[in-house]
């Protein structure tokens, strides 16, 4: 069983946080992003960043990616579910 450091640590990893740029991201999204050479500081909205991760993943098709296509599909989930009008 884990201790309770290690649950804490894994918690705050997945807790979306305001990010300078107005950007809701968790840690777990900026490491993936980083490791993938994109600089989320440079977007001034989820959108850009998820049209810019979807030509990437389309135009590598690159099977390696998966984690990369989790972020997407998590922003693409948590933007439609904050901006749709129900």
């Amino acid at each position: 069983m884990e201790n309770s450091d290690e649950i804490v640590k894994e918690i705050e990893k997945n807790m979306l946080k305001n990010r300078d740029n107005g950007l809701l991201l968790s840690d777990e999204h900026i490491e993936i992003l980083e490791r993938y050479g994109f600089d989320y500081k440079k977007y001034s909205s989820i959108n850009e960043l998820i049209y810019d991760l979807e030509e990437y993943l389309n135009e590598e098709g690159d099977s390696d990616s998966s984690d990369l296509d989790w972020v997407s599909q998590d922003l693409a989930e948590r933007n439609y579910y904050a901006n749709t009008n129900k």
